[in-house]
């Protein structure tokens, strides 16, 4: 028989965690938690995630970080959710990592494929859940201190949780507090033949939450706040053509020479603010199930420094983005079907709604002011069998959005033609435009054992329709920025993105062997593509400005395919000290309108790991030595004319980790040492805004520390 994942892992006598996610996907999924969560420590969220199957990054320049691609799709057409709420940002820079604390997860699920009836459009690529370990249900003080040390770029850092639930009687019980704050800097990283100037890194993060935890009612109250100043690379501004294209030619920075790796952040450079708050209720409501309820409040404050005259102080564009979200969620309890009620039926039913407000600063134009409201409701039922589950889900969403354009930037895109004659109007010194959009969803899935003497063995297959609206940025865009050291334009009369598709995998679960390979395919209609487009004249192939030349990028709607696949393997020889590990993903993306190859998909990756497993002793556990290698080929199906420079070509990544556990009564010890690209092999990576400019920093080690404690408190001490 089928039996629903389990929502409950015991990782000790005194802290049960309880996933606040659905049952099995139909969809493929992978997780990091545990130990392996442990091994990321220190690394922004997509570093994290980029050791996943069919997960890639898309660099940005700001002190390393990146946005997750998942099957070759990125930024808005992924959905990040954290503790429950959707992340909101700035994400309209190809460089604007999302503003998430990947200390603050005690769990990181990556959902791959359309996720859009459960989570909403911008899930059409994929979802990121990151969920916090859960607070103590039994009286005691649990925790974690850790802390991180990096050879490239130079620095580290360090963080600590520290949770309490006091061993108070009668209504007392239940309740249960957490504090935790990282921090960590660093310097600019290292090509292997120099540093990339300007790219050090400070950030903070902090966060409290108080729970009062009862069999049948939890009542959840938590805040985090992000803190972060990211430095931009100096090599990402040219002072010409023909600088440009002796960078791109040359393969490196025109004055390299005068390049420094230190901690100091000078202009151009990005500061930011994120503020979670949140409210959250589970109640259980008899047998009829259970209520769901998830208040949001965000804030995310950010601010770009340009280089400019010694006179100037202030930031050159400030944008402050704020989100009320209300999340609503019932969780009928099984209800037995037919005579012999060998069927059974489980679903939610949801709601959702959100406000969002947007005011940004600047002399120049990028983003406008604007206002939108967005409400959904959806249904997901799964009829459950002994060896098959079908699920069926469907969403509608709607939204109304109005945009408040300056003076300017209502002359330079009413010019161009890039406005909605129907949708937009003049308005003072400026103009307002408002649009409302609605869009249906709905998925269709089987989960399946297919031989009942393998039970190991499973079947999954999900079929979707899909919508996603546009984002601001697709319909609004005008300018550059700092942090995004090109020219983009919008166009307002960009429409409703949609797909059809779907996927189908295997998967054997055995206790010394995971093997599991998924395909995937989709047609897109009105897929909205940032695409390069290299101008004609006297500054070929950038245009010219007067802050200076730059390339220029157009959001262009176009009918698409994507298709994909990958493989994973997961090996432990039985009664041997050995495992070996191996991945392999493959992207297509084809544009019909007109013909020819997507940018920016990414090339077709390989990973392997060979492990070996040291004997446990009294004090020790769970040490190992491994050596593992990256492949990325290179991509050979990107248009030529479609961009400013070739695809770089294929490298080879070789890696190294050793790690082990030390434990006592109430304590736990990581160690671990990884080291990354040994070799110090010189590469470019074709899903990097950097390789116009710039190598990937070289060879860096990075050394982990973590001491998780569990002290149980009255009669469960011992």
């Amino acid at each position: 028989r089928i039996a629903l994942r389990a929502l409950h892992d015991h990782h000790s006598p005194h802290v049960i965690l309880v996933h606040d996610d659905e049952p099995t996907p139909t969809a493929s999924s992978e997780s990091l938690s545990g130990e392996a969560l442990a091994r990321t420590r220190g690394q922004g969220l997509a570093d994290t995630l980029s050791g996943m199957s069919g997960v890639a990054i898309l660099r940005g320049s700001a002190g390393g970080m990146g946005k997750p691609i998942i099957r070759g799709q990125f930024g808005r057409r992924n959905m990040i959710v954290v503790d429950g709420v959707r992340h909101e940002g700035q994400e309209w820079g190809l460089d604007h990592a999302p503003e998430v604390d990947p200390y603050a997860a005690g769990r990181i699920t990556v959902i791959k494929g359309a996720g859009t009836t459960r989570f909403g459009p911008e899930a059409i690529g994929g979802v990121v859940l990151l969920e916090p370990v859960p607070l103590p249900r039994q009286p005691a003080v649990t925790g974690e201190a850790s802390t991180v040390g990096v050879s490239n770029p130079f620095g580290g850092g360090g963080a600590l949780r520290v949770d309490y639930a006091p061993a108070w009687k009668g209504w007392g019980r239940g309740l249960a507090v957490r504090a935790d704050a990282n921090f960590a800097r660093h310097q600019a990283a290292r090509t292997p033949d120099y540093p990339l100037d300007n790219t050090g890194a400070l950030t903070w993060n902090a966060g409290a939450r108080v729970g009062y935890l009862r069999p049948k009612v939890d009542v959840e109250l938590g805040y985090r706040v992000m803190r972060n100043r990211l430095g931009i690379c100096s090599c990402l501004r040219v002072a010409s053509p023909e600088e440009f294209e002796i960078v791109i030619n040359q393969q490196r920075p025109v004055d390299v020479d005068a390049y420094q790796a230190d901690f100091e952040i000078e202009r151009p450079y990005q500061e930011l603010w994120h503020h979670l708050a949140l409210a959250r209720l589970r109640a259980e409501l008899g047998a009829a199930g259970e209520l769901h309820a998830i208040y949001g409040y965000q804030f995310d404050d950010r601010k770009e420094f340009d280089t400019v005259r010694s006179s100037v102080t202030g930031p050159q564009l400030e944008f402050g983005l704020a989100t009320h979200s209300l999340d609503l969620r019932f969780e009928h309890a099984a209800k037995p079907l037919g005579a012999e009620q060998a069927w059974s039926l489980v679903g939610t039913l949801g709601a959702s709604g959100s406000w969002q407000v947007n005011d940004f600063t600047s002399a120049n134009t990028l983003i406008p002011d604007y206002e939108q409201w967005n409400w959904a409701v959806y249904d997901i039922e799964r009829f459950v069998h002994e060896r098959v589950e079908f699920e069926v889900g469907a969403r509608y969403e709607g939204l109304h959005r109005s945009a408040s354009l300056s003076e300017r930037d209502w002359l330079g895109q009413n010019a161009t033609g890039r406005l909605d004659a129907d949708r937009c109007e003049r308005v003072g010194d400026g103009g307002r435009c408002v649009h409302d959009f609605h869009t249906p969803s709905a998925t269709l899935g089987v989960l399946a054992r297919p031989l009942a003497k393998v039970p190991e063995l499973s079947w999954r297959t999900q079929l979707d329709s899909s919508a996603r609206i546009p984002a601001i940025d697709e319909q609004f865009m005008n300018g550059a920025a700092p942090s995004f050291p090109l020219l983009g334009f919008g166009d307002a009369n960009i429409g409703i993105e949609r797909s059809w598709g779907g996927e189908s995998g295997l998967r054997y679960e055995g206790d010394w062997l995971v093997v599991e390979a998924a395909g995937h395919g989709h047609y897109i209609d009105n897929y909205i593509y940032f695409v390069p487009v290299p101008q004609e004249g006297q500054c070929y192939p950038l245009t010219c400005t007067t802050r200076g030349p730059f390339p220029v990028f157009s959001f262009t709607p176009t009918d698409a395919l994507f298709g994909g696949g990958e493989v994973l393997v997961d090996l432990h020889a039985p009664r041997l000290p050995l495992g070996l590990s191996a991945s392999a993903s493959w992207v297509r993306g084809y544009g019909l309108e007109p013909r020819e190859h997507l940018a920016f998909v990414p090339g077709d990756r390989y990973t392997a790991a060979g492990r070996w497993f040291w004997p446990d002793s009294k004090v020790s556990a769970h040490g190992y030595l491994e050596v593992n290698g990256t492949l990325v080929l290179r991509q050979a199906r990107a248009a030529a004319e479609l961009d400013f420079a070739p695809p770089p070509p294929t490298y080879v990544l070789l890696g190294a980790a050793a790690g082990v556990e030390f434990n006592t009564p109430n304590l736990l010890y990581r160690l671990s040492l990884a080291g990354n690209n040994l070799l110090n092999s010189r590469y470019r990576d074709y899903n990097s805004l950097l390789r116009y400019f710039a190598d990937e920093p070289g060879w860096s080690l990075t050394l982990r520390f973590s001491a998780a404690f569990d002290t149980p408190l009255g009669a469960q001490a011992p």
